[in-house]
């Protein structure tokens, strides 16, 4: 047998994706699972480790069965996931011994206020990056050592090892054979600088962790061993890992500097390639971080909108318009403006350039001819408008930028939101239409990493299909107005918070 398919899985939040792809890049067949998550005090979300794992062995599976393909045709496996989360598990039996901490999870803000300084930041920010949130791994992992002693002796004898998604899965996958991370997880882990692609003991030190044993960050072409035969009855060799936002950016083909992706999902993630070269910004409306690592490092820069998909689900629920978001885009396509009203949508504070927790949500300028269809719309322009924030940001650091957007997630599949989107930036939008760019593009990595594909020009040659959505005429100037409009009010909103939290 020829093996000329590649097999690429998303390990997201809500669910698991995979595709299995052929030569052509084409897609052959989709799975899917649901993954549920675990929410045991306010602020907290867990989720089972070991289901995670038990999806990537059932979607594989089903890929191969649906698709009649023979595991033996298939040349490399790739992994992507959700970034910063925390699994640990026994090193002796394989088994997870706490709930995943997920990216989400607030647990350890005691933690991090405990270590904030003018100092700690610049630090932080120099060698990784990042800003000190909980977010990141780094904070998790002191948690466990401050309300964990069982788990914490573990990690200082290697009894316990820890790691993120992409770790736990390939150690999983191989049986216990390979024990390691590549670049674009270590980068979100709050412990490795990237700079010179190194854990690094001073941060280490900084979140007074004491770990026995790290795991080992190769490329992210790895490789990183293979699958158990007993898995899909034969061995399947690991080429690929990256986090999920690097898989999607890799899957849109952002390979030069400059170019810009778009994901709409819960939140939206505006990432940047950055290029080659590594100089530290200080710019707080973004993060840098590490894209993928084939022969040297891509750079990133990442923008982070708290609350896009959310907004409209929030409406959806709130004014009663059915279960999910579709009603909602249906109703502001119907009313076709907000007429003044803006929405501010601060459900969890607000994100990139911000990054206010604290900051609530506010709807503004209504009035009693203030119709559903209205506030629907301005809910859909908070989400547009604040992707073009992020924007300005990215552009007065890199003029490179900005040149046109390429989306992907749910809400790009509103053509109405996406012709929107152009207007108000004043570019093109270019929209995937492959649905779930995110296991497409690992799979491409594996592909490459296999050598299935040559090198980057070989996948940059690969049909992607896309529909473009054009700026109109005048319209560029005239959402200018608007989004003007909307900063204001993001402004007051803040101001209203903190005068708030001062009486």
């Amino acid at each position: 047998m020829i093996a000329d398919h590649v097999v690429g899985i998303d390990q997201g939040t809500s669910s698991t994706k995979a595709l299995l792809l052929n030569r052509g890049g084409e897609v052959v067949a989709e799975a899917k699972r649901p993954m549920q998550s675990a929410f045991p005090r306010p602020g907290w979300v867990e989720q089972d480790p070991e289901a995670m794992f038990d999806n990537q062995i059932a979607c594989v599976r089903e890929l191969l069965e649906r698709s009649e393909i023979a595991a033996d045709r298939v040349a490399a496996l790739g992994v992507d996931n959700h970034t910063e989360t925390l699994v640990l598990w026994d090193r002796q039996t394989g088994k997870a011994v706490h709930p995943a901490i997920i990216w989400q999870c607030r647990r350890s803000t005691a933690e991090v206020a405990a270590l904030d300084s003018v100092a700690s930041r610049r630090l932080i920010r120099a060698r990784t990056g990042l800003d000190l949130d909980p977010t990141f791994t780094a904070t998790k992992l002191l948690w466990i050592f401050r309300n964990c002693p069982d788990i914490a002796d573990g990690l200082r004898d290697g009894r316990v090892l820890f790691g993120t998604v992409d770790c736990w899965l390939i150690w999983k996958l191989t049986g216990g054979a390979c024990y390691a991370t590549e670049a674009s997880n270590a980068a979100r882990t709050m412990l490795f600088r990237i700079d010179n692609l190194a854990w690094d003991p001073e941060l280490i030190a900084l979140f007074q962790l004491e770990l026995a044993v790290l795991p080992e960050v190769r490329n992210s072409t790895g490789p990183f061993g293979a699958t158990l035969p007993a898995y899909f009855g034969t061995e399947i060799p690991i080429t690929g890992a990256l986090g999920d936002q690097q898989a999607s950016l890799f899957g849109h083909g952002c390979f030069a500097p400059g170019e810009l992706k778009a994901t709409y999902g819960t939140g939206a993630f505006i990432w940047l390639n950055d290029g080659v070269d590594f100089h530290s910004r200080e710019a707080a409306g973004y993060l840098q971080t590490i894209a993928w690592n084939i022969d040297r490092p891509v750079y990133a820069l990442e923008g982070f909108v708290m609350c896009a998909g959310a907004i409209l689900d929030w409406l959806a629920e709130t004014l009663r318009l059915g279960a999910n978001a579709a009603e909602v885009m249906h109703e502001a396509e119907d009313a076709g403006g907000s007429r003044g009203v803006a929405l501010v949508p601060a459900l969890q504070g607000l994100g990139s350039p911000w990054w206010d927790p604290e900051v609530k949500a506010a709807i503004l300028g209504m009035s009693s001819a203030t119709e559903v269809g209205q506030i629907c719309h301005a809910g859909l322009e908070a989400v547009l408008f604040q992707v073009r924030r992020v924007l300005e940001d990215m552009k007065s650091d890199d003029e490179s930028a900005c040149n046109g957007l390429r989306v992907d997630g749910g809400l790009a599949r509103s053509g109405y939101a996406m012709q929107l989107q152009a207007d108000i930036l004043g570019i093109p939008v270019h929209r995937a239409e492959i649905e779930h760019l995110t296991p497409y593009g690992v799979g491409l990595l594996a592909g490459l990493g296999a050598g299935l594909w040559s090198d980057l020009e070989a996948l940059a040659a690969l049909d992607r299909p896309t529909m473009a959505f054009q700026p109109q005429a005048d319209a560029f100037e005239s959402w200018t107005r608007r989004y003007q409009d909307w900063c204001r009010a993001v402004d007051a909103t803040l101001a209203w918070t903190r005068e708030l939290a001062r009486s």
